[in-house]
């Protein structure tokens, strides 16, 4: 299963990666720092950041030129 890594601190974007599969034949582990939840495309001039209150990414202009 496809999931989405964010910086626990800051929730932004880090990349995609695969949850394990547990024991259970179908079930799998999201680490606490990763979500099912695809992040939007964004351009060059932004970002996209997980809130885990809200369970759902928002989109901020890059701070950095």
């Amino acid at each position: 299963m496809k999931i989405y890594r964010f910086n626990p601190e800051t929730g932004v974007y880090l990349g995609e990666d695969f949850a394990d599969e547990t024991r259970q034949l179908g079930a799998f582990r999201i680490p606490y720092d990763a979500t099912a939840i695809a992040p939007p495309h964004v351009d060059k001039e932004e970002i996209q950041v997980f809130d885990v209150r809200e369970q759902r990414w928002e989109t901020r202009k890059r701070l950095d030129p």
